[in-house]
């Protein structure tokens, strides 16, 4: 049951929804979770006056992506499910002065082919909304053109994934330190600067149960170690997250004042619960499952490259290619460089163009170039694509 129909009866799209959760879906809903912290650039105005900007950092992103296996990249898996799929992410942020920010994420998708990572065919897909409170500063005392920054993550559960879970809340903490290395400089034509930086977050998620168990009420038919059917709201075997920690390479390269590449390893990393240890009821009596090998570790790899291109102040284009995958691959050895599975690729590797507006500009428009110098603001802020928020 890899596609989704039209109008399915509510038992089929739980059941549906349970497939999801247990299988490859769950991987398409962290594709749109990586970019958050992926694309998650240190805020620096070029001039004193664009540090003002209380809004700076804030963007408004349209997305259109596909899967390699849409346009016959790569082998052919065992069944060609195409995805076509749009989506807009709303990322406002606040500035209380130099260094306090709030930051908000909203996120909505709209899949336009009949992928299998969704209940209904065509089905609008909300996100979690991710609130954060964030500390940024210059850290130029131990390294200069170096910027650090902490904050504390709450992620609500919006989405019908999280809903699923039974996730309450998500909370954790976010850190990142980012060094800029000037090349010819933010004046020059070409190969102003590069940046290099690790942000990495520890999360923890509030949940009503150590597995799936779907708080409106879900349940299904189910049979016990003695054959007997039951009724139960547990949607799979394996236990939810019980902590999450990302870990990012970020490294960037501004080839030109406007042009500028993106390219970050991920690291997604889950400590699931461990099972419960209590006895199993059988015919013969009690019996204490033995837990040898019993991992409850698991891992994503995600490879994020871009390039974006600032046609105005206001707006920029990008282009790109990501691949987020289990660790581990079909052959249950780890994804290296090379060989068949290897970290470039996938059959749920997405290709993607995005169009990315750039609301604290906009906002400075509105206000009549209040933050910004009136040249600037005709020629372009240099260096706009590497040290904004995506």
């Amino acid at each position: 049951m890899l596609g989704s129909t039209g109008m399915p009866s509510r038992p089929l799209a739980s059941l549906r929804l349970a497939l999801t959760l247990a299988g490859f879906g769950a991987l398409a809903i962290g594709a749109r979770e990586a970019r958050a912290d992926a694309t998650d650039r240190f805020v620096q105005g070029s001039k004193k006056d664009e540090a003002a900007n209380p809004l700076r950092g804030s963007t408004l992103i349209f997305d259109q992506s596909m899967t390699t296996q849409t346009v016959s990249l790569g082998s052919t898996p065992q069944s060609y499910v195409p995805l076509y799929e749009l989506w807009f992410s709303l990322r406002p942020r606040y500035w209380f002065d130099e260094h306090w920010a709030i930051k908000g994420r909203f996120d909505y998708a709209k899949e336009l082919t009949n992928y299998g990572s969704t209940t209904y065919r065509n089905e609008d897909v909300f996100g979690d909304i991710w609130t954060d409170l964030a500390y940024q500063g210059n850290l130029d005392a131990l390294w200069k053109a170096t910027s650090g920054s902490l904050g504390a993550r709450a992620i609500w559960p919006t989405s019908k994934v999280s809903q699923a879970d039974g996730t309450y809340v998500t909370l954790g903490a976010v850190g990142a330190v980012s060094h800029t290395f000037d090349i010819h400089g933010p004046d020059a034509r070409w190969l102003n600067n590069a940046h290099v930086g690790i942000i990495a977050s520890v999360l923890h998620p509030f949940t009503t149960a150590t597995t799936a168990t779907y708080y409106g009420g879900f349940t299904r038919a189910r049979e016990d170690v003695d054959g007997r059917s039951f009724l139960g709201d547990q949607l799979q075997g394996q236990t939810l997250d019980n902590i999450r920690a990302w870990v990012i390479l970020d490294t960037g390269l501004q080839i030109t004042p406007k042009l500028s590449f993106l390219a970050d390893l991920i690291s997604i990393n889950h400590w699931h619960y461990a099972p419960s240890t209590a006895a199993v009821s059988t015919s013969t009596g009690p019996y204490m499952v033995p837990r040898v090998n019993d991992q409850q570790f698991t891992q994503e790899s995600w490879l994020f490259l871009d390039l974006d291109y600032a046609l105005m102040d206001e707006i920029s284009l990008g282009i790109g290619y990501y691949n987020l995958a289990n660790a581990l691959g079909p052959d249950g050895q780890r994804r290296g460089l090379f060989g068949a599975n290897n970290i470039w690729w996938s059959p749920d590797a997405r290709i993607f163009f995005d169009v990315t507006a750039n609301l604290d500009a906009i906002f400075d428009d509105v206000v009549h170039h209040r933050y910004s110098h009136k040249e600037s603001a005709r020629a372009g802020t240099p260096n706009r694509g590497a040290s904004e928020v995506r």
